[in-house]
């Protein structure tokens, strides 16, 4: 691959990434507190309530995250006792994907990124 070529795809990743961020953002702004009422009796939710209420916009950020890494791997989160057993079942699916939807864009361009990275540079 040229250099020119690796640098447009490299420019390109970057933008989307950025974009990606901001849409994060947003995102997190705008649903996690609403996300958050649903699973109003889970332990982990809670207490990331009370830790990073005060921390703003960041504090959003890291409370969504980690709504997100409870849909992501549940069966851990049950077993260990953050959360109910049917607990993400009363979230609306529109949200789940609301919730999802950027982190694992971000997770996959953040890939692309480490690929173009691993094999040409």
């Amino acid at each position: 691959m040229s250099d020119i070529a690796f640098a447009i795809i490299s420019t390109l990743i970057m933008v989307a990434m950025f974009v990606v961020m901001c849409w994060l953002f947003l995102s997190c702004y705008r649903f996690t507190e609403i996300i958050e009422g649903y699973l109003s009796d889970s332990k982990i939710v809670q207490h990331n309530r009370t830790v990073f209420e005060s921390a703003g916009l960041i504090g959003m950020v890291i409370r969504n995250c980690s709504i997100a890494l409870i849909f992501l791997i549940p069966e851990l989160c049950e077993r260990r006792g953050l959360i109910e057993k049917d607990a993400l079942s009363n979230l609306p699916v529109y949200l789940k994907r609301r919730l999802l939807a950027p982190w694992i864009a971000g997770g996959v361009l953040f890939f692309a990124m480490f690929v173009l990275w691993l094999f040409f540079v």
